[in-house]
């Protein structure tokens, strides 16, 4: 059901920057408008908590995105996106949990290709304001984490997880800048593998992935 679900938002997406391309073409009407972004991904939720189950311990880091967007009427926009977000561990925060041991790790990458209907108004004759819906997939790479403490270590290391993904956002286009939030959700599973003393154990855990990007953009 899972991989139903994930091929069937890869196709939508797909689909749907292809058919927007072919409209593209055939009708100036309404022209295909891209967009180029980046700006702060501040994680939300479970993906920022220290405490839990789920605590991810992410810290504020940056993304980047592109954006197409076809009018499909005077108002109602489609909209598809691949955004990119890189998020680091809070390696101090963990440490403060566990007396005497020392934690290194890599980074989140979480990149969400999203598809979905946007909502476009005119303000002024160059001011626009907007909101989006899309759902689509999220593709997370969890950081390789090592605790290290009186010579020995555990390292734990992760294979990169999938979901189906959703979420909405606002902005305002004034001429070709454009100012955006977006958030979006996802909670993939991931294979994990903890090594100590030759030994591997591996599990698997589903573990929340939500951030909200705060983005400064250019309309090509």
């Amino acid at each position: 059901m899972k991989r139903s679900i994930y091929y069937f938002c890869s196709v939508l997406f797909l689909v749907s920057i292809f058919s927007n391309t072919i409209l593209a073409q055939e009708n100036i009407t309404y022209p295909m408008r891209f967009s180029l972004y980046g700006g702060a991904a501040l994680p939300q939720g479970d993906f920022c908590s220290a405490n839990g189950e789920k605590a991810g311990y992410a810290k504020t880091g940056f993304c980047a995105s592109f954006e197409g967007s076809k009018n499909i009427s005077e108002s109602i926009n489609w909209v598809s996106s691949v955004s990119l977000a890189l998020n680091s561990v809070d390696e101090s925060e963990i440490e403060s949990k566990l007396s005497g041991v020392t934690v290194s790790s890599g980074n989140y990458i979480t990149t969400w290709a999203m598809t979905g209907v946007g909502f476009e108004t005119v303000a002024s004759p160059s001011v626009k304001i907007y909101g989006i819906g899309q759902m689509g997939l999220l593709l997370s790479s969890f950081p390789d984490i090592t605790l290290s403490a009186g010579g020995t270590s555990i390292t734990q290391t992760t294979e990169m997880g999938t979901a189906f993904a959703y979420g909405f956002g606002v902005g305002i286009i004034i001429n070709k800048i454009n100012l955006g939030i977006r958030y979006y959700t996802g909670e993939p599973e991931y294979t994990e593998s903890a090594s100590y003393g030759g030994t591997t154990n591996t599990f698997k855990a589903k573990l929340p992935a939500t951030i909200l990007q705060l983005l400064i953009g250019f309309n090509l």
